[in-house]
Parts: structure tokens; sequence; C-alpha cells
């Protein structure tokens, strides 16, 4: 079966020099960083260094001219001239950014140059060694001896290139001192291939330390340069987040407000003993706002239950027809056209994908006055695999480009300033935007004022084994409901006395005789349960029994009970219990239809 891409899941990415020691790209990464930085340090110029070093040199050329030869040594000195020149006035140029390829062809370039350069100074070897007096030669070899200490902490940070310089610098005096010199000359030549050997090891060690410091400083800048972005990524959350709480508390106030208002007209209609009509306009007006408090409750929640990933993905195969046949139906069949292939058959997660759908369906027709909404599926290929382009075609207001972005952000409107609430809160699209990143899809927008707006995404197709899910059956239209047996016995534990009273007041309201409880324990130990048709228990009680545990209890007491969970915190495991013990579950805000149906439920279940 084809797996669903996850987007979710951070992209790979490099790891940076501070990254984890543990993981082969990091170790790797930072030998690269490291590398780069010691050559970076190499090629430095050593301006007042380079000239104490050529007077250094003018002088031993000077003392050996005197002693020895002045043609030898002005060509020793000249040998130097040229090499100090190239040094300070062409000075190596590294690029940048540094490549593994560019990396290595700019070391091959310092090792070449540092060769070059000891190479003229262990010229002087050969150059100015007098096979006919042993002081001259044993004081070259010392001048050598001192050149070689210098070298190996000024000439380079790059291990081989310092240690082809070492090598370079004593190789032709030692040489000559074995070849020409007598035996203590010989002697000193073999002290000086011992001195290499043990410069090699020291340039060895000073580079490992080296190394180690610049690693050292490049992950304490890595966590430094973290630190700070971690701090503005934070920062921008923490904007963002009072930027949607102000929003969504904004919003929220609205319909309160309206509701605060509209209960004190009717309070006054009740009193003053107005008409029907205008009772019944007043109560219309109170559950239009309550609608919209709920709508907005509901879309705080799904982003919410998002953004925690509380629903896990299941992809499986999605026969996209009877399911956009659906949204359509629900949406008006008269307003939303389908046009989609009878094979059409995605590999997604159903729940979510039908959110996204759902989502743009509602935001297509709210946006669209007059005209109609298409949903439109055809095939494509992608990336050389079958895959189906989902499209919701709309011919309202269009959005102009520079909002196209904007409209995917949370509370956020086209064509709706005055924030009428029966128009969304614009978190529609915010929802199908959290949504996609889960599924991997992209949804792109293409829009133009009064042109209309078409919104489309790319789905793969399922594989051709894969058997599709049996598409939802239809709801039957609403039929009016059948009037409850009277003195229907239920029993209501809920700590919270508003929820309490309102259902007290509807179940008595509907002929049924309920018992109202604070606690688990309160009922347990006062309610006749013996004489109780359903119960309703709030999950979050106070006291060591929560609803969960109480219904536990009720059903070992009476086991023919009807028992609901009721909670605003009804998840997939919460159902999955209640299922597998026979139970109901009904999520706050409860709607009254639903109650009304599980009413009808438990006083025609037969006895268990």
């Amino acid at each position: 079966m084809k797996p669903l891409h996850d987007s979710a899941a951070p992209a790979a990415r490099p790891a940076s020099a501070g990254g984890n020691p543990e993981a082969p790209g990091a170790a790797r990464d930072d030998g690269f960083a490291i590398q780069c930085e010691v050559l970076r340090i190499s090629v430095q110029p050593i301006g007042p260094i380079l000239a104490v070093q050529y007077l250094l040199n003018c002088g031993i050329a000077a003392l050996f001219a005197w002693q020895f030869s002045l043609p030898l040594s002005l060509a020793w000195l000249g040998l130097i001239t040229l090499v100090t020149v190239m040094r300070a006035f062409v000075p190596q140029r590294l690029p940048e950014p540094f490549t593994p390829d560019s990396l290595r062809r700019a070391q091959r370039v310092h090792v070449l140059r540092t060769g070059i350069w000891e190479l003229a100074h262990g010229a002087a070897g050969v150059l100015l060694f007098d096979p006919s007096r042993i002081e001259l030669q044993l004081l070259l070899g010392v001048i050598v001896m001192g050149m070689t200490l210098s070298a190996a902490f000024s000439v380079s940070f790059y291990t081989p290139a310092t240690q082809l310089a070492i090598t370079l610098l004593l190789a032709p005096i030692i040489v000559m001192g074995i070849w020409l010199g007598p035996p203590m000359m010989i002697a000193v030549a073999v002290i000086g291939a011992g001195l290499t050997a043990m410069m090699w090891k020291l340039v060895a060690e000073r580079s490992r330390q080296l190394e180690e410091n610049i690693g050292l400083r490049l992950n304490e800048r890595t966590l430094r340069e973290q630190a700070l972005a971690g701090l503005r990524a934070s920062e921008q959350a923490q904007a963002e987040r009072l930027r949607f709480f102000s929003a969504a508390n904004h919003d929220l106030r609205q319909p309160v407000m309206a509701i605060g208002l509209q209960a004190e007209v009717l309070r006054q209609q009740l009193r003053e003993g107005a008409d029907t009509m205008a009772v019944q306009h007043t109560v219309g007006s109170l559950a239009r706002a309550q609608q919209a408090l709920e709508g907005l409750t509901n879309q705080l929640l799904e982003i919410g239950r998002i953004e925690a990933a509380a629903d896990p993905l299941r992809p499986a195969a999605v026969a996209l027809a009877p399911l956009l046949h659906e949204l359509a139906r629900q949406a008006g069949e008269r307003r939303v056209l389908v046009r989609c292939p009878s094979d059409a058959v995605a590999w997604s997660d159903a729940v979510s994908l039908r959110r996204v759908l759902a989502n743009l369906v509602d935001n297509a027709v709210k946006f669209t006055p007059a005209g109609r909404v298409l949903l439109a599926v055809r095939a494509r290929r992608r990336e050389g695999e079958a895959a189906w382009r989902v499209e919701v075609r709309d011919s309202g207001i269009g959005i102009a480009p520079e909002a196209h972005e904007r409209v995917f952000g949370d509370f956020e409107q086209i064509g709706n300033v005055e924030r009428n609430l029966q128009r969304g809160h614009g978190l529609g699209l915010a929802i199908v935007r959290r949504l996609a990143t889960q599924l991997g899809i992209e949804v792109v927008l293409r829009s133009a004022p009064g042109r209309g707006s078409v919104f489309a995404f790319e789905l793969a197709a399922a594989p051709a084994d894969a058997a599709p899910l049996a598409p939802a059956a239809l709801k039957p239209p609403p039929e009016a409901a059948p009037a409850l047996r009277p003195g229907l016995a239920v029993l209501v534990v809920e700590d919270n006395a508003v929820v309490a009273d309102s259902l007290q007041s509807l179940l008595r309201q509907w002929g049924a005789q309920p018992r109202v409880y604070g606690s688990a324990a309160e009922a347990l130990a006062l309610a006749d349960l013996q004489a109780l048709d359903l119960a309703l228990c709030d999950i979050r009680l106070p006291g060591a029994l929560d609803g969960i545990a109480l219904a536990t209890r009720l059903q070992q007491l009476k086991p023919a009970l009807a028992i609901s969970l009721v909670s605003a915190d009804i998840d997939e495991a919460t159902q999955r219990l209640a299922n597998e013990r026979g139970w109901h579950a009904l999520r706050k805000p409860v709607q009254p239809a639903e109650l009304h149906a599980l009413l009808r439920r438990a006083q025609q279940a037969p006895p268990r």
C-alpha cells in the first residue's frame, strides 16, 4: 500500500556545526566546517611577521655572503624575495561558499604554495653549504633548524601543508650534511632527521588541538545562533498567539453579547406579555447567536486538535465521487455541481480530506451570492505516478492577488469587513491550511476580484488493489420528533450548575423526570438507580470518581440502564470505549436534537 506523505515532519537538512555529534551526517558537516575554518586561518595575511622574516633572511644572506659566497647568497636571497612577494601581494583567494570539491582544490593550492615558500628557504641548505668549513656548516644547520621551528607555528595551520614545509626546509641540509659533511655534520644531519619526525608529530598534535578549539567555537556560535533564532521564533509565535486570541476574544464576545441582550429582551417581552411573533423573533435571534458561538467554538477546538495532532492520520483509498456528491447535497444541490469520474479513487486520510473539502465548499458558497459552485476532479500525472487534481470553483466576489496568502491566515476574511457572523469567522481556510500541511498537499489559489476563485490541490491515486472505503450513508431528511413517554427517569450528573440547570429545564419541558447531582458519589448514594431509564454522566467530575468510573459502576449495578458520557473532550479513545461497553457519547455543546434522539432510543430499548 502506498504511504501517506507526512509533511508535518521537519524537512531533511544538513546538520550544522553544532548538530548531534553522534549522527554520521552531523559529524561529516562538523569536520567540513572545521577544515574550511582551518584553511581560512592559514591563508590570512601575516604582513608584520612576513616583514620580520624577510629582514632576518637578509641578515642570513649578508652573513654567508661575507663568510662564504656573495653570488650564491644573492641567488638564495633572490628566491626568498620572489616567494615573499608572492605571499605578500598575491594571496590565495578562497571560494565562497565552500563546497567539498572547492575545499579540496583550495587545500591542494595551499599545499603547493606552502611547499614553494619553504622550498625556497630550504634551498639555503644547498646554496649556502660550504663543504670546506665545518663551522659554517654547523651554523647553517642551526639556522635552518631555527627556521623549522618558526615555520611550524607560522607557515600554515593545515597539517599536510605544515608537514611538507618542514620536510622541504630540513631535507636539503640533511642530505648535504650526510653527503658532503664531516662526521660532526653527519651527526647534526641525523639530529635534523629526528627533529623532522618530532616536528611532524608536534604539528599533528597542534592541529588536532586547533581543530577542537575551532569546533568548540563553531558549536558555540551555532548554539548562539540557534538560541537567537529560537528567541525570534518564540517572539513571533507569541505575537501570533496574541493576535489569534485577541481576534478570538473579539469574535467570541459578539455572540455572547448578542445572547445577553436578546435574553434581556426576551425577559422584558415575557414580563410585558408581548405577542407570540415578537417572542419568536427574539428566540430566533437567540438561536442564531448561539449557532454563531457554537460554530466559532467548534472551529477553535478543531484548530487546537489539528495543532496537537490529536487525530492520527489513517491513509486509505477514498472514492471521491460519493464524497463530493455528499458535500454538494449538504450545501444545496442547486448551488453546487459535481464533475468527477466514477473511478476517481485517491489515497488519503478520509476524515481530514472531507474536512478540507467541506471548508472549501462552505467558503465558496458563502462568498458566491449568485451563481454556482463546481466541484471538479480530473486525472493527472505527478512525478510519473497517477494523481487526481481536485478543484473547488466558484463565480463569487473573487480575491485580489495581494490577498491570496493572507486569506489562509487566522480570522482573515475578504469581503466581510463588517464582520457579519453569519458569514463565518475567517477560520475555514486557516483550518484548510493546517489540514493540508498534515496531509502533505498544497492548496493553490487562482482568483481575481469579480471573477470568482479556484482552490485546487492534488492527491495521489490509490493503488489498483486498494478497496475504497464505503461512503457514509446519507442522512434522511429530518422528521418531526415523536413525543417522549411521560415520566422518563433521567439521571444527570453534572458539576456545572448552569449546564445542569439547562439540562434539567429542557428535560422537564419534554416531559422527562431529571434527577440532577453534582458528583458521582452523591449520585451513587442518593439516586434510585433501579427506577432510572437513562444516565447522562459528565466525564470531568469532582471527587475520586470521574464520569467513566461512574458509568462503569452504574452498568454493574443496573446492566439494562442506558448510559451516555457527556463531555467536550470526547476523543477517539473515549468514543471507542463507549462503543465497546454499549454506551453513548455526546460532545458538548450538546445539541437538543441529539439529546432528544438519545432519550427516544432509551425508552425504546428492550431490557438487557
